[in-house]
């Protein structure tokens, strides 16, 4: 892993400012990578797994528009796996919201455009930085981890279920249970290789893990869940 002062070097000459598309539409880009690493203590000792994600925040408006400006905040990358005793494996799946982001900069006041500014200047804390357990509101991501699921059949993807982060033991067994949650700025490529074990597993690109039924009021995990939320971005 290289040094964080390469990290912003990179970020920033990443970043689009005020780029002027065809349509006129002015955007200012700032892009950084995070690794997200999710450590479990099991009765055989500790178990890691981690990824390299992407984030590009977006702002864009019509110059002489007074609707004020629109915000973007896009993921690229994949889930990250902890292979677990028994042949169980633990996923926490991307995230849409920028729950990574307001762990990483300790000034979030969900702004993306503002907050990404303040990552790719190394105006952010040295990491690793913790997630936070809660389930927090939409407005107020300053807590909280990804989703977390496993699979009771590894064939069967609509098998898909929570995993509950403060009691890993009910989806486990008895001494399985999470440590915690990071992430760190890093400059590391996006990690990619995670489409083999979708792949196992019968998790089809473009469809959701449970197909077994039509449109419902009640969907299954399965029927809300889908293969962007394993990977995204990395074609």
């Amino acid at each position: 892993m290289m040094a964080r002062r390469g990290v912003i070097g990179l970020a920033v000459a990443a970043v689009g400012l005020l780029a002027l598309d065809g349509c006129g539409l002015l955007n200012s880009n700032y892009t950084y990578r995070y690794r997200m690493t999710v450590e479990v203590d099991t009765p055989e000792g500790l178990k890691t797994g981690s990824s390299v994600q992407e984030q590009t925040a977006t702002k864009f408006s019509f110059p002489g528009y007074f609707g004020g400006a629109e915000r973007d905040l896009q993921t690229r990358g994949e889930a990250v796996a902890v292979d677990l005793p028994g042949g169980q494996t633990l996923f926490a799946l991307l995230c849409d919201s920028a729950l990574p982001q307001s762990a990483l900069d300790p000034e979030w006041k969900n702004d993306w455009v503002e907050s990404a500014i303040r990552i790719t200047s190394g105006k952010t804390p040295e990491g690793p930085l913790p997630m936070t357990p809660g389930k927090p509101k939409p407005v107020y991501l300053k807590t909280g981890y990804p989703m977390l699921v496993t699979f009771t059949d590894i064939t069967d993807p609509s098998s898909v279920k929570l995993v509950d982060s403060a009691d890993l033991a009910a989806s486990f067994g008895p001494g399985v249970q999470l440590k915690r949650i990071t992430v760190e700025i890093t400059d590391d490529p996006v990690t990619s290789g995670i489409e083999k074990r979708l792949g196992a597993l019968g998790i089809e690109k473009g469809r959701g893990l449970d197909r077994s039924r039509g449109v419902t009021a009640s969907p299954t995990l399965g029927q809300r869940l889908g293969y962007s939320d394993f990977v995204r971005g990395n074609d």
